[in-house]
């Protein structure tokens, strides 16, 4: 019996071409993206108003690139009923001064939450602009998870950071896959 080329020959075509479309569809595809919707947070927290560990003498005095450090209890509710979990560990770093006469800071800013008794924390950072007048900001900031460790390691996100009229800071927190 003599061989017949074509069965094989078609079967690498369309092997060829099965192979060819997953290929192309594997560059086309979108990328994926990471979004924060309207969805309900993964977590909400809050930190106690915090201590300064600068003033704001001390902070003018040493100008461009001054560092502020803070520190405050984290807990689960702003008011009664609250229960302290861990500590909430910050710094700010005036990078610039913008506007006409200064009155803007541009700060980068490190967050540390840190849950008592466990390997837990979650840091986050991003920059914002603060009135050079103020060490804190009265406005929401939106703030990226930078990682995390024990059941956060490798965590990714956003968090929104809210000032509360008690001093407190309210943290509605979005990790993401």
């Amino acid at each position: 019996m003599p061989f017949d080329p074509t069965g094989p020959l078609r079967l690498a075509a369309a092997a060829f071409t099965l192979g060819a479309v997953f290929l192309a569809s594997g560059c086309c595809a979108p990328e994926r993206t990471y979004t924060i919707d309207q969805t309900a947070p993964t977590m909400v927290l809050y930190n106690a108003p915090p201590t300064i560990l600068q003033s704001n003498e001390e902070r003018k005095n040493a100008g461009g690139n001054a560092i502020v450090g803070w520190f405050a209890d984290l807990e689960t509710l702003d008011g009664p009923g609250k229960r302290t979990i861990g500590v909430c560990n910050g710094t700010m770093q005036i990078t610039r001064r913008s506007g006409p006469d200064g009155e803007v800071e541009h700060r980068m800013t490190m967050i540390e939450l840190d849950w008592d008794d466990s390997p837990d924390s979650l840091v986050i950072g991003g920059a914002h602009p603060y009135p050079s007048k103020q060490i804190e900001s009265r406005t929401p900031i939106y703030r990226a998870i930078l990682g995390g460790t024990g059941r956060f390691a490798g965590a990714m996100g956003e968090v929104l950071s809210s000032p509360l009229p008690s001093g407190a800071y309210r943290h509605k927190i979005w990790l993401v896959d």
